[in-house]
């Protein structure tokens, strides 16, 4: 009896250590991958989907398709993929519907928008990830609105929205379906443009737009997330929760972050990577070693005129750096600035106010206190669910400060909360005390733009350069298998039963469990 009992307690506790809980409000766990990292933009797959945890050029490939480029996540309803691309060459935004099984493409629809969003150079206006549901599909580009088809490619309503001048990056925040509303955060612009909105998904109408608390000069991408009747959305400069009825705010924690990841919610409470260049100490730059002018002349005036010109800054006196990218010469759009930020780029612009082609106290003393403001301790943080008003940072649960990503969102398995971060670094954390039980340099070196996924006890993390990992969900992750597929990757992976979709700068993937089949 003891034998079965053990046995069985092992059983258990196998099931236990190879199944992930994305806590999704409400309803029950998706049976499909239908936006921004499938349910509630958790990343997490369904407890019976069984991807394949080796895969590759010539190893459990279904198909594999041409695609014009697009940072867009694929989605999956029923026997269909969506995602968007872009067409640079015809100035083309297209609404591709894909079949599952094949590859082939089913429908597809184009815009030619008169003006684009300024997007990154790695990046292009096609980065918004599609939501679907059984009544249609809601595509949203910044270059032109929102617009929903139906499953048969029919457009259902239109909704144009203005191209601002604002978006220097583009904006990558993906629009989410909650009751009979489509949820769009846009976070740009100044107080006039910067809001949450909601519209009817029957009609494309208002339903309600709000704008956000203290907007900030800064672009972000997250994507809101539902907990209970609330719409949780990490913005720039703060975290904040809405009604999902008419949008009035609940709650808001004001934070020194761009509002680049999506968060994810786990047991009544939210993990939230918040970032900018200046939350780490290991990326603050070797200017904030100087508080006074006095410090700055003593170190910088050659000329003893007691000012400083343009060409007395040295080149590496920096704001900040990027220590994990230091190592990525690859692609020529990961510049210098990209990786190191000279003080002396903004004499012109942001210290020399009176262009007088010197520096004096006073205009030291404004750079450095406006930068010195930027600066606060942050990281990977989780906050409990249910509050209301402004909050502190008294209310935090717990923070990680170190290796912390910029733009991959965090995922949630097994009571631990795991990240990748530039630099190929993996961090794994226990959910409710937030202790660091693994942090180790396993992926390869670069950017990391797509987040990571889980299912069936594994991790997928995809590199920019095109290099996939599999990990396992444990305490101390150990990787399983490594692949490199051609392009590059900014997408975020899809799971829908045993599949796994990965899009690349010049493909569409679709792996299968062969053992599955």
């Amino acid at each position: 009896m003891k034998q079965v009992l053990s046995c069985v307690f092992s059983i258990m506790c196998l099931i236990a250590c190879t199944q992930c809980d994305s806590n999704v409000q409400p309803g029950k766990r998706g049976s499909s991958w239908s936006q921004f990292r499938g349910p509630n933009c958790s990343g997490i797959a369904s407890l019976n989907d069984q991807p394949p945890a080796e895969f590759g050029e010539d190893k459990n490939l279904l198909w594999k398709i041409d695609l014009p480029v697009g940072a867009s996540s694929p989605v999956i309803w029923d026997s269909k993929i969506y995602l968007t691309a872009y067409v640079a060459e015809n100035k083309e935004l297209q609404t591709l519907c894909i079949e599952r099984a094949t590859g082939k493409i089913i429908w597809s629809n184009s815009i030619f928008p008169e003006k684009f969003e300024k997007n990154h150079t790695i990046s292009s206006p096609a980065q918004s990830t599609i939501a679907v549901d059984e009544n249609g599909v809601y595509v949203y580009f910044a270059s032109y609105g929102i617009r929903s088809f139906s499953h048969k490619g029919e457009l259902r309503w239109d909704f144009p929205m203005p191209v601002h001048d604002w978006v220097n990056y583009g904006h990558a925040s993906s629009p989410v379906i909650m009751d009979d509303k489509v949820l769009l955060s846009i976070d740009f612009g100044d107080d006039k443009i910067r809001c949450l909105m909601a519209l009817n998904k029957n009609t494309g109408e208002v339903a309600w737009k709000t704008p956000v608390q203290n907007p900030s000069g800064y672009n972000g991408h997250s994507t809101p997330v539902r907990y209970r009747d609330e719409v949780i959305l990490h913005r720039c400069g703060a975290v904040c929760a809405y009604s999902l009825e008419n949008g009035s705010p609940v709650w808001w924690l004001p934070l020194r972050t761009l509002g680049e990841s999506t968060p994810v919610i786990h047991n009544d409470i939210i993990y939230v990577g918040a970032w900018t260049n200046f939350t780490e100490e290991e990326r603050r730059g070797n200017f904030f070693n100087y508080a006074t002018f006095e410090k700055a002349l003593n170190d910088f005036d050659r000329d003893g005129d007691k000012l400083i010109s343009e060409t007395e800054i040295p080149g590496d006196l920096l704001l900040f750096t990027r220590p994990e990218l230091l190592d990525y010469n690859e692609y020529v759009e990961y510049n210098t600035m990209d990786k190191r930020f000279p003080v002396r780029l903004l004499f012109n612009q942001m210290i020399d106010l009176d262009k007088s082609g010197f520096i004096d106290n006073p205009e030291w003393t404004g750079f450095y206190n406006y930068w010195k403001s930027l600066t606060q301790d942050l990281g990977i943080l989780a906050l409990p669910l249910g509050l209301t008003g402004e909050l502190s940072m008294n209310n935090i649960l717990w923070m990680q400060l170190k290796k912390n990503p910029e733009i991959p969102s965090p995922v949630v398995c097994n009571e631990s909360v795991y990240m990748v971060a530039d630099g190929g670094w993996v961090t794994c954390m226990d959910a409710r005390t937030g202790e660091v039980t693994f942090q180790e340099k396993i992926g390869v070196s670069g950017p990391y733009i797509a987040s990571p996924v889980a299912a069936n006890g594994h991790i997928y993390a995809a590199s920019h350069s095109g290099n996939v990992m599999v990990i396992t969900a444990q305490k101390k992750p150990t990787v399983v298998f490594r692949t490199q597929v051609e392009g590059k990757i900014l997408a975020t992976p899809a799971i829908e039963g045993n599949h796994l979709y990965i899009r690349t700068s010049d493909h569409l993937y679709a792996f299968i469990n062969d053992k599955k089949r």
